[in-house]
């Protein structure tokens, strides 16, 4: 499918916050209500746009750790790659070039689930051929799906409606056909159906609570990247002055479109990005740019070859 530019500011706009309306976006770029409705239709139906995500601060909802799994296999253990896949602590799985086969993005509640999860993976990898792998714990999260989180969040005690309210909007693209994020309204009317009355107005009362609150960082859509021409996943490692990681994290590293995620880690290339480009020539004008820094000592590139497993629900399955 061929994007103009109308296109793809409409994709830039949704991707910032997805509740925008078809009136205000068309006020944006100067077309209709109509035009701007077709438009999105038909990045839906070209699978483009996938449909609607939020993103949410993890510890605030009780997801108090995040690691990254190197796992060295070979080409003959299919199976492996399948039962990581199918764990739910695991929300990210990609083929890799390097030492390590694989990589995995895992999310824990404590230290109890990180602990049976690790037993999980001792138990699966006993099984492989070279029985080989380790864990990079992260410390700090600055950047998640293109979004900037927000050092200033704070814990907050959430109940089961809060809960539930987050449930359906991480899983909302099951309940609707159109990039736009489900309304107070239609969570109000899934929420009944389930048991739990609760008006519209009292729903929104929520919504702006989680979100002052900086549990909910953001409303964003599901696109397909390859179908942009963004063809190139790799996970880059950088090696930074010590005394700079959050400034070169926070000033430096995030507010770049290439990187969709940026995570501080306990090791020697103590930053590790998830970026995105369309080739390497971009790639290249990336790394030159990287080095305009002081504080970018060295990097560190991984190749990824295949994106196993790309979606996770932090809070469980819906229902």
């Amino acid at each position: 499918m061929i994007l103009d530019s109308y296109d793809l500011s409409i994709l830039e706009i949704l991707k910032r916050d997805s509740r925008t309306s078809l009136t205000n976006i068309g006020k944006l770029l100067g077309l209709s209500r109509f035009a701007v409705r077709e438009r999105i239709e038909k990045l839906f139906r070209g699978q483009i746009i996938l449909g609607p995500a939020i993103v949410i601060n993890l510890p605030s909802v009780g997801l108090k750790r995040t690691a990254f799994f190197e796992l060295k296999t070979n080409p003959h253990e299919p199976w492996l790659a399948e039962l990581l896949e199918e764990m739910r602590a695991c929300d990210m799985l990609d083929g890799i070039t390097g030492e390590y086969s694989l990589l995995g993005r895992f999310r824990f509640i404590g230290e109890e689930h990180f602990d049976q999860t690790l037993k999980r993976i001792d138990e699966v990898m006993s099984r492989s051929f070279f029985k080989k792998y380790r864990v990079i714990s992260v410390i700090n999260t600055y950047k998640e799906s293109g979004v900037l989180f927000d050092k200033r969040a704070k814990p907050l005690n959430l109940d089961n409606i809060d809960l539930e309210i987050l449930k359906i909007l991480l899983n909302q693209i099951r309940y609707v056909k159109v990039p736009q994020s489900l309304s107070t309204t239609q969570i109000s009317k899934i929420l009944c159906s389930r048991g739990i009355q609760i008006s519209q107005p009292a729903v929104f009362k929520r919504l702006m609570r989680l979100e002052s609150s900086r549990v909910i960082l953001g409303y964003t859509i599901m696109v397909d990247p390859f179908k942009l021409g963004i063809k190139t996943k790799l996970i880059v490692r950088f090696k930074v002055n010590p005394a700079s990681y959050d400034t070169a994290a926070w000033n430096f590293l995030s507010p770049m479109n290439e990187i969709t995620d940026l995570y501080r880690t306990g090791e020697d290339y103590g930053l590790l990005a998830i970026t995105r480009v369309s080739n390497v020539s971009q790639y290249n004008s990336f790394l030159l740019r990287l080095y305009n820094s002081e504080d970018i000592i060295d990097t560190y590139t991984i190749l990824v070859l295949e994106e196993r497993k790309k979606s996770f629900t932090p809070l469980g399955e819906d229902h």
